[in-house]
């Protein structure tokens, strides 16, 4: 059975003193390594709300977050950032690049604030760099890529310390249909390759049912939360169908399917 990666005990979020908004009430949940999930719910939900406390991003109101058996509740600032940075990769709908920088500059990012040096840096840089389809772009300037090229940049960057965790707020929001399909598909590599997981937040239901669980928040609540086995056996299909079609590739006749 998979560890428990990410723990939320009934957390709260209320905002003012005077006048009170509760963002978000008494939601409860558990995330295991390598899970591939999804929150979803429109807009003022409470969804981005929860990514930023389960992220360390911001404090609750009542209950508590347990990161990889690190119980948060009475860290400090400092504490909290170390699990970021130790934990959590974030990925944001917009990319947040430093255009003053090149790609491998801004990719570096996360280790050089870790405090790791340029030249042992590099050469995990490059592989994620590599992974993601980005070799030979090293040098270029962020203004000088395409949308779906920055965020796959962003997407490098957020795996450079080898996080248990990418948290992933409406990170399709800005692209076209081809580039989001794309930046789906490389969560979904991601996860199977690296054993990474994912927490996708999304207002788009389109989205969130290619994901293994959906948890959907409406009115600051955990209204449902649900295992999309469908979605998982359509992927051991798929690769079952690639196994028998396997032998066409290498010159031998394929099965009929």
């Amino acid at each position: 059975m998979a560890e428990t990666l990410l723990h939320a005990e009934d957390l709260g979020k209320t905002y003012g003193t005077i006048a009170r908004t509760v963002a978000l009430k008494d939601v409860s949940f558990d995330l295991q390594a390598g899970e591939f999930a999804s929150i979803i719910g429109q807009s003022g939900s409470g969804k981005s709300t929860l990514l930023n406390l389960i992220g360390l991003l911001d404090t609750p109101t009542t209950g508590r977050v347990v990161l990889n058996g690190h119980d948060t509740a009475a860290a400090n600032r400092r504490q909290r950032a170390a699990l970021r940075n130790d934990f959590i990769g974030f990925v944001f709908q917009f990319h947040y690049l430093l255009p003053e920088f090149s790609v491998l500059e801004n990719v570096l990012m996360p280790g050089r604030i870790a405090g790791v040096s340029t030249a042992d840096l590099r050469p995990r840089a490059e592989e994620v760099l590599r992974l993601l389809g980005l070799e030979g772009l090293e040098g270029k300037g962020a203004n000088d890529l395409s949308g779906g090229q920055k965020q796959r940049v962003a997407i490098a960057r957020a795996l450079m310390n080898r996080p248990a965790l990418v948290l992933a707020d409406e990170p399709t929001g800005n692209l076209d249909t081809a580039n989001t399909k794309a930046v789906y598909q490389l969560f979904r590599e991601l996860n199977g390759e690296l054993g990474t997981a994912f927490m996708i937040v999304t207002h788009d239901r389109s989205v969130a049912q290619q994901t293994d669980r959906i948890l959907e928040i409406r009115d600051g609540r955990l209204l449902q939360d649900v295992r999309n086995s469908y979605v998982r056996a359509g992927l051991q299909g798929e690769a079952e169908l690639d196994e028998e079609l396997r032998p066409a590739a290498e010159g031998e006749p394929a099965p009929t399917v």
